[in-house]
């Protein structure tokens, strides 16, 4: 191809949070994203309560890939959402609303890390916080981060699942692992786009530009397991009490929607997800989000002795916004960029019978024609994360207050047949 694609705002993000791990090791990521073009709606059987209702949905494709010595180790594919509404009610009354959504798909380790640290764990805080930035354009409040945290085999990293360096955890194990990382990842983006953006206000608007900062008020976020008990829910809701997330993020139990609300008209159907195939059922017209989440416990993928969870968060934007210099976020727009057709067929080559990560020589050998195929095809440069972090990444601790840190590699996200030891 002519044109070179340097390297996005989610590359130099994601790069930032690794230099966080621990010192002396070396880092690529290598992200390629979609431009926003017109999907399906999240809602797409909505009841109409307005004289006159517009809605347009957009959605932009992002891959995020992280390589150590020319071997892949990890990656995250995301699907974000822009929602356009604009209604006029009987009192004709013009009313307009965006909303923005991410759904993180897939995220896998290939068990190719040199030593255990948490790496998956980075790559969701730095892709939260190039997300904050660049959809702060829009002017939302907040971003919704939602996904669905179910254990597989493997997600991006074919035979993966048979290397042994590859750490597998159970569905609670699992779930209780997503809940930290959000709650970390929440925290981080807050904390530092608010102090990475400091010294540049002060610079261009003087002191008084520091008090605008990234809201520090609770972030609310929402997990459930269907078919769980209610009584298992501080489990997973008190989860964070001895951690600054208990002051930051705000746990609830459930779906963040009111249970005798009608599911059609205000659960969020993202691709390829048990609850959008649920409710694609003729007979599910009439169906409350309480009677959705009690089918959903006997669904093939969520009942029948799986553990699967759905969990989302609401991530502050609109006081980022007063703080970021436009040539922040502007820069984040064309970079990276491919058409439809072109991100297909790196998702192809990424999923070829050929690849295999397996073992050390066969993980090196597909790594090797992806990154050639990646870089020849689309020249996509890489951004280098050289690490200087402690031993250890400590989560976010109160002052003063020691805490042994929880160390979660990713390669976490798949579960084995064989049942393994949970971290």
């Amino acid at each position: 191809m002519e044109n070179t694609h340097k390297p996005t705002g989610i590359a130099e993000d994601v790069a930032a949070a690794l230099r966080a791990l621990p010192a002396g090791n070396e880092f690529d990521v290598r992200v390629v994203h979609t431009a926003d073009t017109s999907v399906e709606s999240l809602t797409p059987h909505c009841r109409k309560h307005s004289h006159f209702h517009a809605e347009n949905t957009l959605s932009r494709r992002v891959l995020v890939l992280i390589s150590q010595g020319n071997c892949l180790v990890a990656g995250l594919e995301a699907r974000e959402f822009v929602t356009l509404l604009v209604e006029v009610d009987s009192a004709r009354s013009l009313k307009k609303r965006v909303t923005v959504d991410t759904c993180i798909e897939k995220l896998d380790t290939s068990g190719m890390l040199s030593s255990r640290m948490p790496l998956a764990r980075q790559i969701v805080a730095g892709y939260l916080c190039s997300l904050q930035k660049y959809r702060k354009a829009l002017n939302v409040p907040v971003v919704g981060v939602h996904l669905f945290a179910r254990a597989q085999h493997e997600y991006l990293f074919a035979k993966s699942q048979d290397n042994p360096g590859k750490h597998i955890l159970d569905d609670l194990a699992l779930i209780k692992w997503w809940q930290r990382t959000i709650s970390f990842a929440l925290i981080y983006a807050m904390s530092h786009v608010s102090y990475s953006l400091q010294s540049n206000a002060k610079e261009s608007s003087g002191e008084e530009a520091v008090a605008h900062k990234c809201p520090s008020e609770k972030v609310v976020a929402h997990c459930v397991i269907p078919g769980a008990e209610p009584n298992d829910a501080y489990t997973f809701t008190g989860a964070q009490s001895v951690t600054e997330a208990a002051d930051r993020v705000d746990w609830k139990w459930g779906l963040p929607y009111p249970s005798d609300s009608l599911a059609h008209d205000c659960v969020l159907q993202f691709p390829d997800d048990p609850i959008t195939r649920l409710l694609a059922e003729p007979h599910s017209r009439g169906w409350s989000v309480a009677m959705l989440l009690e089918m959903l416990s006997v669904s093939e993928e969520c009942g029948s002795g799986h553990r699967a969870a759905y969990l989302s968060a609401w991530l502050p934007v609109k006081g980022v916004t007063e703080v970021l210099e436009p040539s922040l976020s502007e820069a984040t727009a064309d970079q990276g960029l491919l058409s439809l057709e072109d991100y297909d067929n790196v998702l192809i080559a990424l999923f070829d019978r050929v690849m295999d990560f397996s073992t050390a020589d066969a993980a090196a050998a597909a790594s090797g024609r992806f990154i050639d195929f990646l870089d020849s095809t689309f020249n996509i440069k890489p951004v280098s994360a050289s690490t200087t972090g402690p031993d250890v990444v400590q989560e976010p601790t109160t002052a003063n207050q020691a805490i042994a840190p929880l160390v979660n590699d990713l390669t976490a996200v798949i579960r084995k047949k064989r049942k393994a030891s949970a971290e």
